[in-house]
């Protein structure tokens, strides 16, 4: 039997819950849409598109109102096309406009720093410098030898020879978690399997954090090896197709006080996987 592909998603998943593992990529039962989840796109998606910009018109004088408006309109095009999907999730109106006030938050305040980022170079045309400061975005990268592949949102080289990897977070938490540092991990190995060099550093722009708002790690061999032995660890726990080989994690995350886990049903209230997947239908 051929490996499953795993990702970062998968294989975090798997460590926080092997059963919410097994519903989710063996069961194939998708996961409920939530406006954290919506947003993060919405917001993703704003960023991808930023740096398509035209620059015609723009320079070292003028660029800040022009680039702060494209933020927000390409908020409000983004969140648009996901409004159907939206008004699914039954907030009131009073959570669409504080969720959506703070996507647009969160955003302006990447923007002010990616400005400060601008002012800081000397001697160069805002065109050089932007086009400096734009990262690849949104690129897959897949190890066969690995069996693990990944979206890698932004890899930026401001200076010649030195990428990065980043990967952009709208969580309230601003700290380099066990889950954040192996998704990276995942990320610059596979970069070095497919560049044959390692990616100077990798890290999150959290858009909530006002402050600090760049986390960043540097790659080495160590790190590497983290990853690798990460992902042939849930490559061998997960060549069963028997939801016996994947126990439940008992854990604050099944229940709390605004909801529960997806999953939660067939963990603890015993519905069959038949009647899951006919409650997901409807």
């Amino acid at each position: 039997m051929p490996k499953r592909v795993q990702s970062p998603s998968s294989i975090n998943l798997y460590k926080q819950c092997p059963r919410k593992y097994y519903y989710h990529y063996i069961m194939n039962i998708e996961s409920l849409p939530s406006i954290h989840t919506l947003r993060g796109n919405i917001a993703h998606s704003v960023l991808q598109h930023f740096f398509d910009a035209d620059l015609s018109s723009l320079n070292m004088k003028n660029f800040e109102e022009p680039l702060r408006s494209r933020i927000q309109q390409l908020l409000i095009r983004f969140w648009g096309e996901k409004k159907d999907k939206i008004e699914q999730l039954d907030l009131s109106h009073d959570q669409l406009i504080f969720y959506f006030e703070e996507t647009m938050m969160m955003l302006l305040n990447w923007y002010e720093k990616f400005v400060a980022k601008i002012k800081s170079f000397q001697g160069e045309s805002f065109e050089t410098i932007f086009k400096k400061l734009t990262p690849l975005r949104e690129l897959e990268y897949q190890s066969q030898q690995h069996a693990v592949r990944g979206f890698i949102d932004a890899i930026e080289e401001i200076r010649p020879g030195e990428p990065r990897l980043m990967d952009y977070k709208t969580s309230k938490r601003f700290e380099m978690t066990e889950e954040y540092k192996l998704q990276l991990a995942i990320y610059a190995l596979l970069f070095q399997e497919k560049h044959g060099r390692m990616p100077k550093q990798v890290g999150l722009y959290f858009l909530k954090d006002t402050q600090k708002h760049e986390y960043l790690m540097n790659v080495d061999k160590e790190l590497l090896d983290f990853a690798r032995r990460e992902v042939a660890f849930v490559h061998e726990m997960t060549e069963s197709d028997n939801i016996n080989d994947y126990p439940k994690n008992i854990t604050p995350l099944c229940k709390y006080s605004t909801g529960q886990c997806d999953y939660y049903d067939p963990c603890f209230v015993q519905k069959t996987i038949p009647e899951l997947v006919q409650i997901k239908k409807k």
